[in-house]
C-alpha cells in the first residue's frame, strides 16, 4: 500500500497565505496535537494576535488537507503526509498524545459512512482510536 494511493499527491503545493504558512509551520515544528490557543501563543510573536485569525487559517488548511482536527482532543495536527484526500483515521496514544494517521481506502470510508442510520445523511467520518503506543505500554503496565 503506497502513500500516494491514499493521499493527495499531485506534486503541486497549494498556495498558502502568510498566516497559513506560519500556523502550518508551527504545527509541523510541534509534531504533536495543539489547541488553537496554544498555536496562537506560539505565533503571536510573528504578528498573529487574534483567535479568529488562527481559526480562519486552520479551517483553510483543513480544507486543503494539510491540517487535521482531532475531535477527542479539540486539537489540530499537521498532516503527516503533506496533504490528505480526506480519507483518514487516527490512532492516538492516551499517555503521550502520539498520533498516527491511518489512511482509509474508498471502500473503508464507504463502509464507515454506511453505518449512519437512515435518518442521517452522512457527510464525513471522524475515526479516532485511543490506546497506548509501544513506548508507553511498558510504563503503564503494572504488575498484578
Amino acid at each position: 500500500m503506497t502513500a500516494a494511493h491514499h493521499h493527495a499527491g499531485s506534486g503541486v503545493t497549494p498556495k498558502l497565505s502568510p498566516n497559513q504558512t506560519k500556523i502550518l509551520g508551527c504545527l509541523r515544528d510541534a509534531g504533536e496535537p495543539m489547541s488553537a490557543y496554544a498555536i496562537l501563543d506560539r505565533v503571536r510573536k510573528s504578528g498573529i494576535a487574534h483567535p479568529p485569525t488562527v481559526y480562519r487559517a486552520l479551517n483553510d488548511l483543513m480544507k486543503k488537507g494539510m491540517v487535521h482536527r482531532l475531535e477527542s482532543r479539540s486539537a489540530f495536527i499537521a498532516c503527516g503526509h503533506g496533504a490528505c484526500d480526506g480519507r483518514f483515521a487516527f490512532a492516538i496514544c492516551r499517555a503521550c498524545d502520539k498520533v498516527v494517521e491511518i489512511p482509509l481506502g474508498k471502500k473503508e470510508q464507504a463502509r464507515l459512512l454506511g453505518l449512519a442510520p437512515a435518518e442521517i445523511t452522512p457527510e464525513q467520518v471522524t475515526l479516532e482510536i485511543a490506546g497506548l503506543c509501544e513506548a508507553c505500554r511498558p510504563a503503564q503496565a503494572a504488575p498484578a
